[in-house]
């Protein structure tokens, strides 16, 4: 009786033991950083991080609650370490004005600095101006994570 008792105690324990629980990936979605503005709001949309050369698509969606917003003017992008912030490339890009809902305009940068020279792995800022119809100017700055 008692090695019975003790083949089913063993049976039991080793029932217990389990596999390590499967690790799946899951998905990672874009970040959305909104800004209040005075005049309503702006969100710039991009991803947690970006590969070394691959060309940086950030989506600013602008949304008026009253009058009008126009951006982004000005954008570029901004490089920032111990010896403080340097611009490394101004990007070209068409400001879009927003009266009534929201709107959409995508900003893209190829990884490159004014002189056309690839950059490497680094935290990078996207930033620019939104202006209202009151004429009041507002600076929006997002981090780019470059790896």
């Amino acid at each position: 009786m008692r090695r019975l008792a003790a083949l089913l105690a063993l049976l039991v324990v080793m029932s217990c033991g389990s596999a390590p629980p499967v690790r799946t990936s899951a998905p990672v979605a874009d970040l959305v950083i909104p800004t209040t503005v005075p005049n309503g709001k702006v969100e710039v949309i991009v991803k947690p991080t970006y590969t070394v050369g691959e060309t940086i698509r950030a989506t600013i969606r602008l949304t008026p609650a009253t009058g009008t917003l126009r951006g982004p003017i000005d954008p570029f992008i901004q490089a920032s370490g111990f010896h403080g912030t340097a611009t490394v490339r101004r990007l070209d890009t068409d400001p879009i004005s927003v009266t009534a809902g929201s709107a959409e305009v995508a900003v893209l940068w190829d990884m490159r600095d004014d002189g056309g020279k690839a950059v490497g792995s680094d935290d990078y800022s996207l930033v620019f101006n939104v202006i209202d119809d009151a004429g009041r100017t507002t600076t929006i700055g997002t981090t780019l994570q470059v790896r």
